[in-house]
């Protein structure tokens, strides 16, 4: 029994190291896509890609988190603009 019990506490723990490393990632998509449209903006999800050297489907899935949070907002067809509220953000990241 007390195998078992130490067996579910080391899956727990590795499932928390994994979403850790998923959430730090996470965050460095994010920020990495900001950088990119402060550069230059309004661009394409496809050209956001090619610079972040990402795949579009992880593009997307982020600009549509970046999008719910405020911090790019769309313009049309695929196109993003980074918001005053994605410029703090990186302001903010840049200070911690």
């Amino acid at each position: 029994m007390t195998e078992q019990r130490e067996s579910r506490h080391d899956e727990g723990a590795t499932a928390d190291r994994a979403t850790d490393v998923l959430s730090e990632l996470g965050h460095e998509t994010d920020r990495e896509i900001l950088m990119i449209l402060v550069a230059e903006s309004p661009l394409h999800i496809m050209d956001i890609a090619r610079t972040a050297d990402r795949h579009p489907i992880t593009i997307d899935q982020t600009c549509a988190r970046l999008y719910e949070h405020g911090q790019i907002h769309p313009v049309g067809r695929g196109l993003y603009e980074i918001t005053d509220d994605g410029k703090r953000r990186i302001g903010d990241d840049s200070e911690t």
